[in-house]
C-alpha cells in the first residue's frame, strides 16, 4: 500500500478583512493517484462566540452531499458539536480565528456510467475530478461573509474553475457554492479571446469529434451572444466531461454556473446535440441577473417563465441569426416545444403550482420554459406589428440590461422589470401575464407568429397519455405500476407487473408512438408499440416552413425570422 502524497505550503491563507473566509484546496494523493479534496478555510468566528457551519447538503434534487465530506476540524474552537448531519456549531471566543480542515471524497469508485451522470455529485477519479461548489465548500453561516479562493497544487497539474476569475479578489459566497471545480492529467484547457473576455474550454473524456469542433462551435455560440448583447461580458468557461462507455441513446446534463457552464453526458454525443444547449445556457450569463435578477428563496421559481422560457425563445432565434440553426432546424426545435406544451398533462397549471413543485417531475420543471418562450413569441410579433418592424424583443431586452444597471440593487427583479419597459415600448402586457402566466389560461401562437414564410398550424387532437404510471415504473425498475384499464397501453398488451425495458425522451408527442420491450415467459423478447393517445383533447400548434423556398426567399425569411429585419408578412 502506497504513502499519502503531501503537498507542502507555507500553512493557511489568512485574507486581511476578517469578513472574508479564504479558502484553500489542495488535491490529495496516494501512489500518485487523485482520492480526494483537502479544504482549509480561514475565518474569524461570530461575534457571538457561536459559530454554525453548513456542510454541503442537496442540490437540485440531490441530497445527503454531507456524505462526502470527512475528516472535519476545527483550530480554535473551544468545542465542535453536530447539529444534524450537515450542520456543526462551533464554540470559541467572540471573533476568535478559526482554521477549518476537511476532506472531500469521490460519490464514486469507478468513472461514472451513461446511467450515473450526475453532476451534482463529486467525482475524483485517478486522472481527472469534477465537483459543483455546492457539494465542496463548507461555510459559515455569518451574515455579510464574502471568500476567497486558492488553488494549491503541485506545478503543472491541469486545473479550471470559474473561481479563477475572481483573481483572489473577495466575491459573494453565493458565487464561491455556484462554482464548478474540474482538473486532473485527462483534462484538456483550451482559451480563446473573444471581444474584451476570455473564453477557456476545459474537455474530459474522448467523443465522436474533435476537441478543436468543440472549441470552435462554443466560441462561435459565445461570440454571436456576446454581439446581441453588445459585445462586453466577462471571462467564461465551458467544461464538458464524458461518462464512461456508450450507452443506449445519449444521456447530457447541462447546469449554468453564473459566468461557466458544466455539461456531463455520454460520449456518443454529436455537437449538434450540443447546439442548443450551449446557445440556451450562455444566454444565463445576463438573464436575468443582469436584467433584474428573480425572486428570491421559495419564490425563485415564479420567474422562470421570464429567466428559462425568454432564454429558450433567444436561443432558437440567435442560433438562427449565427446560422447554426437553417430554418427547418428553426421550425423543428419550435415544433418539439410546441408538442411538449400540448401534451403536458399539467399545461394549464397556475404559476403558484410551479413555485411549488418546481423540481418535482419533468413536466413542472418543463412547464415555465415551454409557456414563457411562446408568450415571447407572442410579444415580439407584437411589438414588431405595433411599430411596422421598428421595434421588437431585442431592444425591450437590450433596454431592461441597460435600466437594471441604473437601478442596480434597487432594480425590480427582471419579470417586473420587463412588464415596466414592455409598457415604454407601447406594449401593455399585464392581462397576458395575469391571465396566461398566473392563471395558467393556454399559451398560443398567432397565426402569423414569424411572418408569411412559416405557418402555424392549430388543431384539436388526443392528450398525451402513457396509459400507465410512467414515473413510478420507472422508480419501481421497469416493473409497470399503475396501468390505467383501456388505456392506450392496456389496449396495447401491457400488462400491471410486466417487466419493460424504458428508453424514451420527454417528448409529450401524442402522435409518436411509444415502443417498449418486455420478456416473455419463454426467455424471448417481445415488444409493445402504441400511441400515447389519452382520453381529454388538447390543442396543438405546429410551424410549417413554406415549401420550394428560393435561395433568396429563405435568405430574406432567415433575417425576418432572427429579428433582423422586418417581418415578412403576407401584404409586404
Amino acid at each position: 500500500m502506497g504513502g499519502l502524497f503531501l503537498l507542502l505550503s507555507s500553512g493557511a491563507c489568512w485574507a486581511a478583512d476578517p469578513n472574508v473566509v479564504a479558502y484553500d484546496v489542495s488535491p490529495a494523493f496516494e501512489d500518485q493517484n487523485l482520492v480526494a479534496l483537502d479544504v482549509t478555510a480561514t475565518l474569524h468566528a461570530d461575534a457571538s462566540g457561536t459559530t454554525a457551519f453548513l456542510l454541503p447538503d442537496q442540490d437540485k434534487g440531490v441530497s445527503d452531499l454531507w456524505k462526502f465530506v470527512k475528516d472535519i476540524k476545527v483550530d480554535g474552537a473551544q468545542s465542535v458539536a453536530e447539529d444534524g448531519p450537515a450542520k456543526r456549531i462551533v464554540k470559541s471566543a467572540a471573533g476568535a480565528a478559526l482554521t477549518l480542515h476537511y476532506r472531500i471524497v469521490s460519490a464514486f469508485d469507478h468513472d461514472p456510467t451513461g446511467r450515473e451522470i450526475d453532476p451534482n455529485k463529486p467525482v475524483l477519479r485517478p486522472g481527472w475530478f469534477w465537483i459543483y461548489g455546492e457539494a465542496l465548500f463548507i461555510h459559515p453561516d455569518i451574515a455579510g461573509a464574502s471568500a476567497q479562493f486558492h488553488w494549491n497544487a503541485p506545478r503543472g497539474y491541469p486545473f479550471a474553475s470559474d473561481l479563477e476569475h475572481a483573481l483572489g479578489r473577495p466575491m459573494k459566497m453565493h458565487d464561491l457554492i455556484q462554482s464548478v471545480v474540474v482538473g486532473g492529467p485527462d483534462m484538456r484547457l483550451f482559451t480563446r479571446q473573444i471581444g474584451d473576455a476570455s473564453l477557456r474550454v476545459a474537455m474530459i473524456g474522448q467523443y465522436s469529434f474533435s476537441d478543436e469542433d468543440f472549441v470552435s462551435l462554443t466560441s462561435r455560440i459565445v461570440e454571436g451572444e456576446r454581439k446581441f448583447w453588445g459585445g462586453h461580458e466577462g471571462p467564461f468557461l465551458v467544461v464538458l466531461a464524458a461518462s464512461a462507455g456508450v450507452s443506449r441513446g445519449t444521456n447530457t446534463s447541462g447546469d449554468g454556473r453564473g459566468d461557466a457552464f458544466a455539461i456531463e453526458t455520454t460520449p456518443n454525443i454529436a455537437t449538434s446535440d450540443l447546439e442548443a444547449m450551449l446557445g440556451h445556457e450562455y444566454f444565463h450569463t445576463l438573464n436575468p441577473a443582469r436584467l433584474g435578477g428573480m425572486a428570491q428563496g421559495a419564490q425563485e421559481p415564479s420567474s422562470y417563465w421570464f429567466s428559462e422560457g425568454f432564454t429558450d425563445f433567444y436561443k432558437r432565434r440567435l442560433l438562427l441569426r449565427m446560422r447554426l440553426f437553417s430554418l427547418a432546424d428553426f421550425v423543428a426545435d419550435w415544433n418539439k416545444a410546441l408538442a411538449e406544451y400540448a401534451g403536458s398533462p399539467i399545461r394549464l397549471a397556475p404559476n403558484s403550482e410551479i413555485v411549488n413543485g418546481s423540481w418535482t417531475g419533468n413536466d413542472m420543471h418543463n412547464l415555465p420554459y415551454l409557456r414563457g418562450s411562446i408568450m415571447a413569441a407572442r410579444w415580439d410579433r407584437e411589438l414588431r406589428r405595433k411599430s411596422r418592424g421598428k421595434r421588437g424583443l431585442d431592444d425591450v431586452m437590450l433596454a431592461m440590461r441597460a435600466d437594471a444597471a441604473k437601478f442596480g440593487d434597487k432594480s425590480p427583479i427582471a419579470p417586473d422589470l420587463f412588464v415596466k419597459t414592455a409598457k415604454r415600448f407601447g406594449l401593455d402586457v399585464h392581462a397576458d401575464v395575469e391571465n396566461v402566466i398566473e392563471q395558467g389560461r393556454p399559451a398560443l401562437l398567432p397565426d402569423n407568429a414569424f411572418g408569411r414564410c412559416i405557418t402555424i398550424v392549430t388543431k384539436r387532437l388526443p392528450k398525451f397519455d402513457h396509459g400507465f404510471d410512467f414515473m413510478g415504473t420507472l422508480r419501481n425498475g421497469g416493473t409497470v405500476v399503475g396501468l390505467e384499464p383501456g388505456g392506450p397501453a392496456d389496449r396495447a398488451g401491457m400488462k400491471e407487473g410486466m417487466r419493460i425495458e424504458i428508453n424514451e425522451a420527454t417528448g409529450n408527442d401524442s402522435q409518436k408512438p411509444l415502443t417498449y420491450t418486455y420478456l416473455k415467459a419463454d426467455g424471448s423478447k417481445g415488444r409493445i408499440v402504441f400511441k400515447p393517445e389519452g382520453k381529454e383533447m388538447t390543442t396543438l400548434q405546429q410551424l410549417v416552413l413554406a415549401p420550394n423556398l428560393s435561395a433568396e426567399q429563405r435568405a430574406q425569411c432567415t433575417e425576418s425570422v432572427a429579428g433582423t429585419s422586418p417581418v415578412l408578412d403576407r401584404t409586404n
